[in-house]
């Protein structure tokens, strides 16, 4: 039977494996309208990319306040708080606003700083491993992809790692929000509660930097905000934030996915094994194979004509990631794992003014992290090759990962 493509999309297959809708689109619908996603869906790479080069037109600013206009009760305390918090920051604005924040923080995230954070990491990979590896029950999610990266961009910030269960909560919540190609109630409240929490948390530990400075990225931007103003005090909430969840998030599931694909491909597990050099590869050819964030997601600045379609002013574009790196005008046999591949121009961490600020962490935790479980679990295998996938369009994840050897 030849179905729709709106009724792939709401499959619950979907989110299992979303490759066949994927590959339909791109063939038969690369500029596409979804009824059942209220966006425009874009799967080619050269589209993904262009777009993602043209804030000017396919804008950051507005497409959160356009997600929750299809609430069916646009206004309450919980959704009012999710408007504000995207009514501003980082993420959610366009040059020059978008340049003026990010030069705020780019030098905690350069490369060189990152790579001298190289052996701190992996002391925590070590203690996390430890304790996993004496309970015996081991969820790499659980006990080692999803507490790692946290407690990294906690000691960056200069969070209390006692903290870091509660933060995961809210975090989680707010990430929650975004798995839906329109805005569900339930998620939205959630995710507004959550925050008000972390703008409450932020607001008292920044008053306290301010009294009492320490070396970490809390105090930097607690005082860039007193001195010069660069940052009013809901961009400052904004970017706490922002840079909390968004610096686990990604790298969370990265760690997970690139194990499923090991763990299907065990020729591949085998070259990590035999070779520590070989982790950088394995890595980039995850993050192209099984992408962590999927969706990029712009709102239509002013009407557009592209391939024939007509996108209007206020629209959301859904640049479908996972689609484009699996373009095959891009990447020979895209749909094979392939660690040999070279050069791997992925699109994984975006691409513009938005490209990821915290990519060369995520690798270097990714990196770290593999490398120690090929290390102290030689004879690492998962308890099943029946993976459960997050029901997210945007974040591609799996909830858990049993591993045994």
């Amino acid at each position: 039977m030849d179905r729709s493509i709106d009724d792939l999309l709401i499959d619950p297959g979907f989110f299992q494996d979303p490759y066949p809708a994927y590959r339909r689109l791109r063939s038969e619908q690369p500029v596409y309208w979804s009824e059942a996603w209220n966006a425009w869906i874009l799967t080619r790479f050269d589209d993904a990319v262009a777009l993602l080069r043209t804030p000017e037109t396919y804008s950051s600013a507005g497409r959160f306040t356009a997600l929750l206009a299809s609430l069916p009760t646009p206004s309450s305390p919980g959704v009012e708080a999710v408007r504000r918090h995207y009514a501003t920051g980082m993420i959610q604005s366009d040059p020059p606003d978008h340049t003026r924040m990010r030069q705020l923080v780019s030098k905690a995230f350069s490369p060189r700083r990152l790579e001298d954070m190289r052996p701190r990491i992996g002391a925590i990979v070590e203690r996390l491993l430890d304790h996993a590896l004496q309970a015996g029950s081991f969820d790499v999610i659980r006990d080692l992809a999803k507490p790692l990266p946290a407690l990294v961009i906690s000691e960056m910030l200069g969070v209390p790692e006692a903290d870091q269960e509660q933060m995961l909560a809210w975090s989680d919540a707010i990430v929650g929000f975004q798995a839906t190609a329109t805005a569900v109630p339930v998620r939205a409240e959630a995710s507004g509660a959550a925050i008000v929490a972390f703008e409450s948390y932020f607001r008292e530990l920044l008053s306290e930097r301010l009294r009492h400075p320490q070396d970490d990225l809390l105090t930097a931007l607690a005082q860039a905000e007193a001195e010069g103003s660069r940052l009013s005090e809901s961009e400052l909430l904004s970017m706490c934030t922002t840079l909390y969840v968004a610096g686990h998030e990604t790298t969370r599931n990265l760690i997970g996915n690139t194990l499923v694909c090991l763990f299907r491909h065990p020729e591949a597990l085998e070259a990590i094994r035999s070779s520590p050099d070989a982790t950088a590869g394995v890595i980039e050819e995850a993050l192209r194979f099984e992408s962590p964030i999927q969706r990029a997601w712009r709102r239509v600045a002013s009407d557009v004509s592209l391939h024939g379609r007509r996108l209007e002013t206020g629209q959301l574009v859904f640049m479908m990631l996972g689609a484009a790196n699996r373009d095959p005008d891009h990447f020979a046999s895209p749909d094979t794992f392939d660690v040999s591949r070279s050069p791997a121009r992925h699109i994984a961490f975006g691409m513009g003014v938005h490209f990821c600020l915290g990519a060369p962490l995520a690798r270097i935790e990714g990196q770290v992290a593999l490398d120690a479980l090929a290390r102290r679990m030689p004879q690492l295998r998962p308890t099943s090759q029946e993976f459960v996938w997050n029901q997210s369009i945007h974040i591609r994840g799996v909830k858990q990962l049993l591993v045994t050897q």
